[in-house]
């Protein structure tokens, strides 16, 4: 590989990273939105803010952290339709950062 491909591909690389943490912190706000509507909260900016700070931690971490509030919150929920949600929120974060650009 040629000094210059090796350059491109590490530029390319770079970018896909950001591209992907972007995605996740918008799918995280996205996300906090909707629960935050569901949980009927009245703090839905700060809310969003927290979930949208958990993307470089994992979905993991995230689930956690919806079926914790879900569940204190006294709403009941089903793991997978927390995961689809996060899952339909992923593809509709990626289609605003793309309409963006």
């Amino acid at each position: 590989m040629t000094a210059l491909r090796k350059s491109a591909v590490m530029k390319q690389s770079a970018h896909d990273t950001e591209l992907l943490a972007r995605i996740r912190h918008r799918r995280n706000a996205l996300v906090g939105l909707w629960a935050a509507t569901v949980l009927d909260r009245d703090d839905q900016e700060a809310y969003c803010a927290e979930l949208s700070a958990l993307a470089g931690m994992g979905d993991a971490v995230l689930l956690d952290r919806l079926r914790r509030d879900f569940e204190a919150a006294g709403v009941p929920v089903i793991d997978e339709v927390l995961q689809d949600r996060i899952v339909a929120l992923l593809e509709n974060a990626a289609q605003d950062l793309r309409s963006r650009r």
